[in-house]
């Protein structure tokens, strides 16, 4: 639920994300979180003008009137569980922000003015974006009944665009590489060997408040130092991240990821399983 105009929703989501990435590692005495949130929230606030932040007050006090609120007296009728409170409370939480930062709105820069079309400073709709990062992997290989392990990293570099409700389409290309210790025919670990891949992936990512899962696919070519050739294959993969509140120009954030891959070769195709981590900066453009 969010207010219909644009403008005002954008405000409400980037205010509502304030709230949550705060709150995601403990919420304490309401004032001084607010407190500490005011330089962030007013970055918003002042991008929209007086009567756009009226309507979103006015719109947050209707939404927390149908909760039951306040949220006080809901929690203490709820049988003082704050579970059964949780959008009341973030609800009340974001208009406390929302009249903290009004009241201190002639703070604002001059350079910063009221936008006829607010899209929001902590989240990221209607724009391009570009996502990079990068992390390391734990690898399961197999061959011809044959089962190893290893271990490399990978690092990307992704152009999409965000579409309206949290969905965006991105493309672009992850370099990684890989070291493991063979086993020979008789059952015995080698020499080190290194192997590179190179991902052409197309990712459709789905964004929640402050966390996203992406879904992707694409081309993958492998190479060892054995044979420097790349070897085509494909790549598809899933991974689960979080957002960070916007530092500077960037969105810092993390994600764990599962890919399945699978390279086409004479003889036995290789079948590799890689889970990693990763960090990840979005910059919108």
């Amino acid at each position: 639920m969010a207010p219909r105009d644009p403008s005002e929703r954008a405000l409400f989501r980037d205010l509502e994300r304030d709230v949550t990435v705060t709150a995601a590692t403990g919420w304490g005495i309401d004032r001084l979180e607010i407190e500490r949130l005011l330089g962030t929230a007013l970055d918003s606030v002042c991008r929209v003008d007086v009567l756009g932040r009226r309507a979103v007050r006015a719109w947050l006090d209707d939404r927390i009137a149908l909760l039951g609120g306040p949220v006080e007296a809901a929690y203490h009728q709820r049988g003082n569980k704050l579970s059964r409170v949780e959008e009341l409370l973030v609800l009340s939480r974001v208009r406390a922000l929302l009249i903290a930062a009004d009241d201190h709105a002639n703070d604002c820069p001059f350079w910063i003015e009221p936008q006829p079309a607010f899209r929001g400073r902590q989240i990221s709709q209607h724009r391009w974006q570009l996502s990079f990062g990068g992390g390391g992997k734990a690898i399961v290989v197999s061959q011809g009944g044959q089962r190893d392990v290893s271990a490399g990293g990978a690092g990307r570099l992704l152009l999409g665009r965000m579409l309206a409700g949290g969905d965006g389409i991105y493309a672009g290309v992850e370099l990684g590489g890989a070291a493991s210790f063979p086993k020979d025919a008789n059952g015995q670990r080698g020499s080190l060997k290194i192997g590179a891949d190179v991902v052409v992936p197309v990712v459709y990512r789905r964004t929640l408040t402050n966390a996203y899962v992406e879904v992707e696919g694409g081309w993958l070519g492998h190479a060892t130092e054995d044979n420097t050739a790349l070897e085509s294959g494909v790549h598809v993969g899933l991974a689960i991240g979080g957002r960070a509140l916007r530092t500077r120009f960037l969105f810092p954030g993390a994600a764990i990821g599962l890919s399945y891959e699978r390279t086409f070769v004479d003889g036995d195709d290789i079948t590799s399983i890689k889970l990693g981590a990763r960090v990840a900066f979005d910059l919108d453009l």
